[in-house]
């Protein structure tokens, strides 16, 4: 299965390890079927937690879910989850990174450690410096709020107003969603090849 011609891609961000029957499971379950029953495919980090969660609410409600892996964390034993349908296998983690953000038409960060905030900064650095053309990128949740909440008193006068306007917060799965419905213009997709088990 492969997504369709023109199909939006959003990227979603988030832990590696999360309990099945714990809030924020549900709450990335509750994104991925929003983002699927807007049409839009969702492409994760493959493995497990927040991407299994996200990928299988996106399943159930019939989207379309790209798993991008990499041989590092195959190699240490992450498994695939069984809810991606495309699967792009990447050879670094660094080019997983770069293959999340940059084929995404919009990213959303959930609740998550070193690899989400990675993956947040590596998209926001994209966009402000014009490598990326500007797409929605929003976090939901309080470790991001608080975070960068914390970040920006910090470093008053190092980031600017315009860049700060960059990402944008959501209390909700349902928000986030609203947001990228009113700021995401159409792009060519990216994504699409069915490239499941090897290659990008």
């Amino acid at each position: 299965m492969t997504a369709k011609a023109q199909t939006m891609v959003v990227s979603v961000f988030g832990a590696a390890f999360l309990p099945e029957n714990g809030p924020a499971y549900q709450t990335a379950r509750e994104l991925g079927e929003r983002i699927a029953r807007q049409g839009w495919a969702v492409a994760t980090g493959g493995y497990g937690g927040t991407m299994e969660a996200v990928s299988r609410g996106a399943a159930e409600a019939g989207g379309h879910t790209i798993g991008v892996t990499c041989e590092t964390l195959s190699r240490a034993g992450r498994l695939t989850n069984a809810w991606v349908r495309e699967e792009i296998h990447c050879e670094t983690i660094r080019e997983r990174l770069v293959t999340l953000v940059r084929r995404a038409d919009a990213a959303i960060a959930l609740d998550g450690g070193i690899g989400t905030l990675a993956e947040i900064t590596f998209c926001w650095v994209q966009i402000q410096t014009g490598e990326l053309p500007p797409r929605p990128l929003i976090v939901i949740g309080p470790v991001w709020k608080e975070t960068l909440d914390a970040f920006f008193r910090s470093a008053d006068g190092y980031v600017k107003d315009s860049d700060k306007a960059i990402i944008r917060f959501a209390a909700s799965p349902l928000e986030a969603v609203r947001m990228i419905q009113r700021n995401l213009s159409p792009a060519p997709p990216l994504f699409g090849r069915d490239t499941k088990g090897r290659g990008s």
